[in-house]
């Protein structure tokens, strides 16, 4: 029962926050995939292998290339958990309009990078960010967990809240897998976009990076008000 008056008490996240911040994050791995050595940016499981790989081999080249994505994303979890805590009192709203406002400006800065910039460079800039909006962004709803930058998580969410809506008969669980499912489909609609606006704009495309995460200062909510 107080688990449930707890529950109740959680300020409620809108899912249209959660879809807008997740399809810029599909627009994250595929501008870095498709412009930057063929890296996915955002998620550094791929990374660890590989650095492992290298390491193996001893090419310390290779193992140097991948710590340096692998130490900006650790350093952007640690920049936020420091800004929330110190600066913004563990004030979850103030601290996502702060990093909405910081990601837009960081990503408009990396579509204005020269062509020659080192690929390196591009792709620890995104990692770094990449951690910023997924240390931040976690909740939609009164209670779903989601991951903000890649699927991985969401697919596991999603198959188990079918499974519990369609063989447990829970229509509540039925729904949350569909805003899972949409969570997804949203990631998908961002790396889509991403390979159109390239093909059109080339590294320009990634001021739409910034537009989503400008779009996502609409649908913060102050719990409080």
């Amino acid at each position: 029962m107080e688990q449930t008056s707890e529950i109740s008490r959680r300020p409620k996240v809108p899912v249209r926050l959660g879809l807008t911040v997740i399809c810029a994050g599909g627009f994250m791995d595929a501008y870095s995939y498709l412009l930057h050595d063929h890296v996915f940016a955002t998620g550094q499981t791929g990374n660890i292998v590989l650095l492992c790989m290298n390491l193996a081999k001893g090419a310390w080249l290779g193992v140097a290339h991948y710590l340096v994505s692998i130490c900006a994303f650790v350093l952007g979890i640690m920049l936020s958990r420091h800004v929330l805590v110190r600066v913004h009192g563990h004030a979850t709203h103030r601290m996502q309009r702060w990093v909405a406002v910081f990601e837009a400006a960081a990503f408009a800065a990396i579509a204005l990078l020269p062509a020659w910039a080192p690929d390196l460079l591009v792709n620890s800039a995104i990692s770094f960010c990449a951690a910023v909006s997924y240390e931040n962004f976690r909740q939609f709803g009164t209670k779903s967990a989601y991951a903000s930058v890649f699927c991985t998580g969401n697919l596991r969410s999603f198959g188990e809240t079918l499974y519990d809506g369609v063989f447990g008969g829970d229509k509540h669980e039925l729904h949350r897998s569909a805003r899972y499912a949409g969570l997804v489909a949203s990631f998908c609609v961002g790396a889509v976009a991403c390979k159109f606006l390239i093909d059109a704009t080339g590294q320009l495309a990634c001021l739409a990076i910034s537009a989503l995460f400008l779009l996502s200062l609409r649908f913060i909510t102050d719990p409080e008000a």
